[in-house]
């Protein structure tokens, strides 16, 4: 699809910006994000999380997610308020702790098991992009929607008999909470 959307834009009327959400990386997960504009109003993109730690003995917080997006921007692209719709899907192998708000309602045994599977599902955003120089911008995003889970999970301390595999579950989950740097290249502003 990026790829499409490379061959469909001439090369000077190609926007990209590259990003990474501050908010990530606090809660140890690195990544990365590009956006290439396809229209005066339209944006497409693509992030890229990634965690690999285990925290201490027994609390893993490993996983790995991509999340594609069309974005559409109320007054211009890369300025002010938007509007998206994403597809999220990749891996987890978390447990060993609690988490806050949300996490410990939908992986209930969360600090007594470990969790491994994988996810799909799709959701909205909503964000607002602050101008600081031509070529930096501040986001504030934030989406929710559905994600399906396959997953199994077994206790941390005890007999693997009280394990439970092959579960699946749709659920209600945030998608996107950030606070991102945006750099952009070929800045008309």
């Amino acid at each position: 699809m990026l790829l499409t959307g490379f061959c469909w834009l001439g090369a000077s009327a190609q926007q990209v910006a590259v990003k990474t959400n501050m908010l990530y990386w606090a809660a140890t997960t690195p990544n990365i994000g590009i956006d290439i504009a396809v229209g005066k109003h339209s944006t497409i993109g693509m992030t890229a999380n990634y965690n690999p730690w285990t925290l201490g003995t027994d609390n893993k917080i490993q996983h790995w997610f991509l999340r594609p997006e069309y974005r559409y921007w109320v007054t211009e692209k890369y300025t002010r308020l938007y509007f998206g719709v994403h597809a999220i899907g990749g891996e987890f192998e978390v447990g060993g702790f609690k988490l806050p708000f949300i996490g410990n309602r939908i992986l209930t045994g969360l600090p007594t098991h470990y969790y491994k599977g994988s996810f799909v599902g799709a959701g909205i955003s909503i964000g607002y992009q602050f101008y600081v120089s031509p070529h930096w911008n501040i986001e504030l995003s934030a989406g929710a929607g559905l994600a399906r889970l396959s997953y199994h999970a077994e206790p941390i301390n005890g007999p693997k008999t009280a394990s439970y595999t092959n579960r699946k579950r749709i659920l209600p989950i945030p998608t996107e909470l950030g606070v991102s740097f945006v750099y952009l290249f070929n800045s008309k502003k």
